[in-house]
């Protein structure tokens, strides 16, 4: 790795360990979170964000409630409905996955953002 890495071998390899027991459904939603990190977003606006057909319930009881019980992502309830998710930047393997986002997914997170613009410009 090059000096401007900040990301340790060990770290990536944790990383990868990590995500290759990960389901693709889980790896996507990571993937999308830390690309926006620190931006929450609803389960709606996830669901457009990784292209998932099914309904946020859905995730919520299942894909979502796991990743926060494994403490990757942070759920904060706004109301009975309504969910502010956000990827755990003090988790290790979440950390790591932010670090590399941020060093080298800028094109992504244009993507992601210019997304979220236009779902919430209608």
């Amino acid at each position: 790795m090059s000096e401007e890495s900040i990301v340790t071998t060990k770290e990536m390899y944790d990383l990868l360990i990590g995500f290759a027991s990960l389901s693709e459904l889980n790896r996507k939603i990571l993937l999308c979170l830390a690309h926006i990190y620190p931006r929450a977003v609803s389960g709606v606006q996830l669901t457009k964000l990784i292209g998932y057909s099914g309904k946020a319930k859905s995730l919520y009881r299942g894909v979502l409630q796991r990743l926060t019980e494994e403490k990757l992502i942070l759920s904060d309830k706004l109301t009975s409905k309504l969910h502010s998710l956000r990827i755990n930047h003090l988790h290790p393997l979440a950390k790591t996955l932010i670090a590399i986002a941020e060093q080298h997914g800028k094109k992504i997170r244009e993507m992601y953002e210019n997304a979220l613009r236009t779902d919430e410009n209608g």
